[in-house]
């Protein structure tokens, strides 16, 4: 599994995985690992090669072939939008999906409208180790894994909690004793060994003590340049997209430590006069 990355491009993330259980994820992203940089042509996946891509051991065949079904039902509510003022189009990420039992593999193929998504990518994508992503329990941390993955060179990600809700697909009736216990605490865990230094920030409401904001911040990975543009160390970072992923160590040997990931929480006012303070020192 080594070398295997999942690239696309990042709007693809702003699309929630609606009921995906954590097995479906890991074949969605497979699948998307596989069709990059195949234009529309449909590609034939044996069911051995999707079974060691995906981390899937430990169920039977037909429970294998259920969950490839169940994947695509779920791929069919995944629509991208297109809107021109009150005009509108929408496609579905993949057409062709067959599952031949008897063969053993599955066919699949990317939408043509869309297979600039996984093809032929230069700026503003997402990428990530499939390795790293099917080695997570929690949909809530895989979901937010690949989120973070395209704010690796920055180390800074803020939402509002009504978004990070809809992009998670956290259910409603959730308050926030839910969401610290359900959703914060599995991407802490998990998140914490791949995000050096990794923090959930709550930030209220003004004059409010409701939550309406959450800030991600980690150790930001550094950026590998080429030899070639030394020159553009100091340009504006968000254009640049010479980088690569590497596998961590805890990864490869299975020996780590616990990172003293933690959550906190203040008042974004609070926060502003922080950030005040901070500027004053450094000025001084």
């Amino acid at each position: 599994m080594t070398g295997e990355t999942v690239v696309y491009r990042n709007e693809m993330n702003l699309v929630p995985l609606r009921k995906f259980t954590s097995t479906e994820i890991d074949l969605f992203f497979t699948l998307c690992n596989k069709l990059k940089e195949q234009d529309s042509r449909t590609l034939q996946i044996p069911f051995d090669e999707l079974k060691h891509l995906s981390n899937y051991y430990s169920r039977s065949q037909d429970r294998f072939v259920k969950d490839l079904e169940h994947v695509y039902d779920k791929m069919l509510n995944l629509t991208y939008t297109e809107r021109n003022g009150k005009s509108f189009k929408k496609f579905v990420l993949f057409t062709s999906y067959e599952v031949n039992v008897d063969e053993q593999y599955l066919a699949i193929s990317i939408n043509g409208d869309l297979k600039h998504i996984l093809n032929s990518i230069t700026a503003d994508f997402t990428k990530f180790e499939l390795q790293e992503m099917t080695q997570l329990k929690s949909t809530y941390s895989k979901n937010m894994f690949r989120i973070l993955k395209q704010y690796k060179h920055t180390g800074y990600f803020k939402i509002s909690v009504d978004d990070f809700r809809e992009r998670l697909d956290i259910p409603k009736s959730y308050r926030m004793t839910d969401l610290n216990k359900n959703v914060f605490a599995p991407i802490v865990k998990e998140l914490g060994f791949i995000f050096n230094d990794l923090n959930i920030t709550k930030i209220s409401a003004k004059k409010s003590r409701k939550i309406e904001w959450l800030e991600f911040t980690f150790e930001p990975e550094k950026r590998i340049h080429s030899k070639r543009q030394p020159e553009m160390v100091n340009v504006d970072k968000n254009k640049q997209n010479t980088s690569r992923e590497m596998t961590p160590e805890w990864l490869k040997n299975n020996s780590h430590e616990q990172i003293n990931a933690k959550t906190t929480e203040y008042t974004e006012e609070e926060r502003q006069a922080f950030l005040k303070r901070m500027k004053q020192n450094k000025d001084e």
